[in-house]
C-alpha cells in the first residue's frame, strides 16, 4: 500500500519517536511510506527525528493530492495544538485512520479554538453537535470556569469523539476507550498496544550500592501524582532512606511545591533533575530500582514512560485505572485508582524490602514489553486495521447513500428492514470471512 503517515516528527515529540519506528517498519513490510508532519509551524531549527523515508510538511503540501497519491492517511491525534495543527485540514481532506493516542483531547479542542479565534458560540456548538443538547450546561461550564477537574472534564467531555466521526477508521492503544470510537466511527476500530522503542537500557537493577533509586519520568504535572510518592516516602523511615529522582519537565512552581512537601514531612532526598535529554534519560533509567508512573485522573491513552519503566526490566507501580489497569497484573505493580498514599507507602516498602522480587518482576516485564510493543508488531496492526478500512469503503459509501434515502423515507433505525439491509451491503462489499 502507499500509505501517508501523518504526525508531529520534531525530535522532542514522543509521538514523532514512535512514528520514526513503525514507519521503518511498514516500509520493511514492503509499503510506500511518507511522512506528512503536522506541527503548527514548520521551524528549520527544529531536529527531527531520523528516518530515510520522505518528510514534507503539511502546509507546504497539496493536501488534495492525498485521495489520488495515497492508498490510506494514517493520522496521529494527541491532544497538543501545536504538534497536530494539521491534523483538521488532513481529516477534511481525505479519508484517515486516526490513531488516537490521547483519549482526552479537551487541550486540543481549545488550542483548536484559540488558534483559529473562535468563540464561545463555536465552543458551545461543537460540544453540542457532539454530545447533544444536554451537553450545553456542561459546555457552559467548562468555558466558564465553573468546572475545573479535569477528571470531571474528562468524564463528560473528552472530546475523543469530535474527531473520531471525522475519521472512516480508528485505532486506540487500550480497551478502556475503544467504545467512544466505535460510537461516531463509521468504519472499522482495533485495540493494540502502544510501540515503545526500546532504550536498550541495561536488564535488571543497577549494580549493588547503599542507597535505592525510585524514579519517576516526564511531565510533572499534578496528574502524576508526584506529591503523593514523597507524602508516602515520608511516612516510612525505610523508604526515606532512598532516594526519589524526578526526571522530565517541571515549572519552577511545580518544582518549589514538591520542594515544599519533601520539607514538610521530613523527606531530604527528593531529587529534581527537570527536562534531560536522551543520553541522561538512558543513564536516569538505568540508575533507577524502582519505577513510579501513576496517573490521576488518566488523560492518556496509554502511556509511554510506563511502557519504558518495563522496557527498563525495572519493577513498576501504577494505577489500577485506564491503560495503566489493562497491563498484566503479574509483571506491575497496581495500587487503586484513587491513589491511596497507604496503600502506595506499602507497595513501596514491599518493594525496597524483597531485591528478589524486584528482580523477577523486572525480568518478567521486559519480556513481555519487548514482545508485545515492539514495532513489528505494532505495524503488522495498523496494516491489519487498514486493509479492512480500504475493503469495506464500498460497503461505507453505498451505506451512507441508502442511509440517507431510508432516513427521507422516515425508516426508523430500529425497524427490522434496516438490519437486514446492513447484513446484505455486508455480505456483498465486506464479508467478514474475506
Amino acid at each position: 500500500m502507499k500509505i501517508c503517515w501523518v504526525t508531529p516528527f520534531a525530535l522532542r515529540s514522543s509521538i514523532g519517536r514512535v512514528s520514526a519506528e513503525v514507519t521503518r517498519a511498514l516500509a520493511a513490510r514492503g509499503h510506500q511510506v511518507e511522512i506528512l508532519r503536522c506541527e503548527d509551524e514548520d521551524n528549520p531549527a527544529e531536529t527531527l527525528h531520523p528516518t530515510a523515508l520522505r518528510v514534507r510538511h503539511w502546509r507546504f503540501y497539496d493536501l488534495a493530492s492525498l485521495r489520488t497519491e495515497f492508498d490510506v492517511v494514517i493520522v496521529n491525534i494527541g491532544d497538543n495544538y501545536p504538534f497536530h495543527a494539521g491534523v483538521f485540514a488532513i481529516l477534511d481532506a481525505a479519508p484517515c485512520l486516526g490513531i488516537f493516542h490521547d483519549f482526552y483531547i479537551y487541550n486540543l479542542f481549545s488550542g483548536w479554538l484559540h488558534y483559529n479565534g473562535l468563540d464561545y458560540r463555536r465552543h458551545d456548538a461543537e460540544i453540542v453537535h457532539t454530545y447533544g443538547a444536554a451537553a450545553e450546561a456542561d459546555a457552559v461550564a467548562v468555558r466558564s470556569g465553573q468546572m475545573l477537574d479535569m477528571g470531571e472534564i474528562a468524564a463528560k467531555l473528552p472530546m475523543t469523539e469530535w474527531l473520531a466521526g471525522r475519521c472512516e477508521a480508528a485505532l486506540a492503544h487500550a480497551r478502556f476507550y475503544a467504545p467512544k470510537l466505535e460510537a461516531v466511527c463509521p468504519g472499522p476500530v482495533a485495540v493494540t498496544p502502544l510501540c515503545c522503542p526500546d532504550r536498550a537500557t541495561p536488564a535488571g537493577p543497577p549494580q549493588a550500592k547503599d542507597q535505592l533509586v525510585v524514579t519517576t519520568v516526564g511531565v510533572m504535572n499534578a496528574n502524576k501524582r508526584v506529591a503523593d510518592v514523597i507524602r508516602a516516602i515520608g511516612g516510612s523511615e525505610a523508604l526515606k532512606a532512598c532516594a526519589y529522582r524526578l526526571v522530565g519537565p517541571i515549572s519552577d512552581e511545580e518544582r518549589a511545591r514538591l520542594t515544599a512537601i519533601a520539607a514538610e514531612v521530613g523527606f531530604k532526598n527528593l531529587i529534581i533533575d527537570g527536562a534531560v535529554d536522551d543520553d541522561t534519560l538512558d543513564q536516569r533509567l538505568a540508575e533507577a530500582d524502582i519505577m513510579v508512573c501513576l496517573r490521576k485522573p488518566v488523560l492518556e491513552g496509554a502511556s509511554g514512560s510506563a511502557c519504558e519503566a518495563m522496557l527498563s526490566g525495572r519493577p513498576t507501580v501504577v494505577a489500577k485505572a485506564g491503560f495503566y489497569g489493562e497491563l498484566p497484573d503479574d509483571l506491575v505493580f497496581k495500587i487503586d485508582g484513587e491513589i491511596v498514599v497507604e496503600e502506595l507507602r506499602a507497595v513501596l516498602e514491599r518493594l525496597v524490602a524483597d531485591p528478589v522480587l524486584r528482580r523477577e518482576t523486572g525480568v518478567a516485564a521486559r519480556a513481555w514489553a519487548l514482545e508485545t510493543l515492539n514495532a513489528e508488531r505494532y505495524a503488522a496492526a495498523v496494516e491489519a486495521l487498514a486493509r479492512t478500512q480500504v475493503t469495506g469503503r464500498p460497503l461505507l459509501a453505498v451505506g451512507r447513500r441508502l442511509g440517507a434515502e431510508l432516513k427521507a423515507m422516515g425508516l426508523a433505525d430500529a425497524d427490522p428492514a434496516t438490519t437486514r439491509i446492513g447484513d446484505t451491503l455486508q455480505k456483498l462489499f465486506a464479508p467478514l470471512d474475506a
